[in-house]
């Protein structure tokens, strides 16, 4: 098996679920031939940077503008069409890449690089089955291509929505899951790895997987938890986030009470040559705004203790056991990224979800919260009150536990394989027998 994966580097979901998917791949077949591809990077450095870094800076400092544009692009109208005509245009710098490959089938994990495939398809510029895996728990119109011979879905509710509001045909709908990596699933005995990894067994865990979020934020949230008069440890795990992780050690030092810590400023990145300065400004119809945007966003801020209290605290910066921790956790705080909520959801593990950006991350935390999984914070200490009283309610917990093991999709990656390996047989979804797509599901 040949097998292309396209990713983009909009967020750290999509590339995780194509590593998740790469490594099912080589499981199963030894003597696959995978090859992962950042699409937009191939396509274009520049390119890259202005998608990439437009998105980021308007989900981080414009969200709500980011929530329109969001909103806006899923409908039928000029700047849906617009973004599928720039993404039909730049696809055509693939096809080099693809042509010498030459894969047995091309998997997307990204919107824009699902259409780019659909309309290379559609003109015939390549013939292979393409599988478009949406990585979220509800679906954009980007992703929606009809020359797409698959779409892999996270949950059941995103079948009639795919068919119903953009037309896709139910017999090219999988709900398979998010691929994530088989550890997640794989649970040791709960209490032999909380002592393994040095925590107490008699109290309730919280695990803060707090790199994509704001230091002030995340340091208010831990301070709130403090107050608390519940016994529970707490785990903070800050990913790459050297920022946040050295304001924890600050903060987890008794003897200092003040302290600077430094936002990411977003635009000590942006290079100083206009011409690429300008791609930024016009990236997501934000001109105008930046300058200001600058203005108002200070790198340097002073931070001043609230509280003396404590609670037993394992500060982690990047580590690759993430699931380790998910395991022996009862609550995790986080953003609801499309994989950080499929892996906590194959762990068993209920969710906090603080801040989530409007469109794909409010989609996410919707989902979860309506199938009674997560909650949603609130802010400053009603949001640890919240915290309490669930940790205090062992039936509403454990409730939220077997829902979570209720739809998590088990074995997303190997059914995502099997799925691959029909498409691969029958070239495309529509030729694959009802039986055989029993048997997929």
């Amino acid at each position: 098996m040949k097998v292309i994966i396209l990713t983009a580097s909009t967020g750290g979901g999509h590339k995780r679920a194509a590593a998740a998917l790469k490594e099912i791949i080589f499981e199963k077949d030894s003597n696959a031939e995978v090859l992962v591809v950042d699409a937009l990077e191939e396509i274009s450095h520049i390119f890259n940077k202005t998608i990439s870094d437009g998105y980021h800076y308007m989900a981080t400092k414009t969200p709500k503008l980011y929530g329109k544009a969001y909103r806006s692009s899923d409908k039928d109208n000029a700047l849906n069409d617009m973004i599928n005509r720039i993404n039909a245009q730049s696809g055509k710098r693939l096809l080099p890449l693809i042509n010498e490959f030459a894969p047995d089938i091309i998997v997307t994990c990204h919107p824009f690089v699902a259409k780019m495939m659909g309309v290379l398809k559609g003109k015939g510029r390549i013939t292979v089955p393409v599988l478009s895996i949406i990585t979220d728990f509800s679906a954009h119109r980007t992703y929606i291509d009809s020359h797409i011979d698959a779409y892999v879905v996270s949950n059941d509710d995103m079948i009639s929505e795919l068919s119903d509001k953009y037309g896709v045909l139910k017999d090219k709908i999988y709900s398979l899951g998010i691929p994530v990596f088989s550890s997640f699933y794989f649970k040791d005995k709960k209490e032999d790895l909380i002592e393994e990894l040095g925590f107490d067994k008699n109290i309730k865990t919280i695990l803060i997987m707090a790199g994509s979020f704001g230091v002030t934020d995340v340091l208010k949230i831990y301070e709130n938890l403090l107050d608390l008069k519940t016994q529970f440890q707490i785990i903070v795990i800050t990913g790459k986030n050297k920022r946040l992780y050295s304001a924890f050690e600050k903060m987890l030092n008794d003897k200092i009470d003040e302290f600077e810590i430094e936002e990411l400023s977003y635009f000590e990145k942006l290079p100083s040559d206009s011409k690429r300065r300008k791609a930024y400004e016009l990236t997501g119809q934000i001109k105008g705004q930046i300058k200001e945007s600058i203005d108002e966003m200070p790198i340097v801020k002073h931070f001043k203790r609230s509280t003396h209290a404590k609670k037993p605290t394992k500060l982690l910066y990047f580590i690759d056991n993430v699931q380790d921790y998910m395991h022996i956790s009862d609550l995790i705080i986080t953003k609801p990224g499309g994989l950080t909520v499929s892996e906590s959801l194959a762990s068993s593990l209920p969710l906090a979800i603080f801040n989530a950006f409007p469109g794909q991350e409010e989609d996410n935390a919707d989902f979860v919260v309506r199938h009674n999984m997560a909650i949603s914070l609130q802010k400053g200490k009603q949001g640890a009150q919240q915290i309490d009283e669930l940790l205090t309610n062992e039936e509403k917990l454990s409730q939220m536990r077997e829902n979570c093991r209720k739809l998590c999709k088990d074995k997303s990656s190997e059914n995502i394989y099997n799925l691959m390996t029909k498409l691969i047989e029958s070239k495309g979804s529509s030729a694959i027998p009802n039986a055989d797509k029993e048997k997929v599901n």
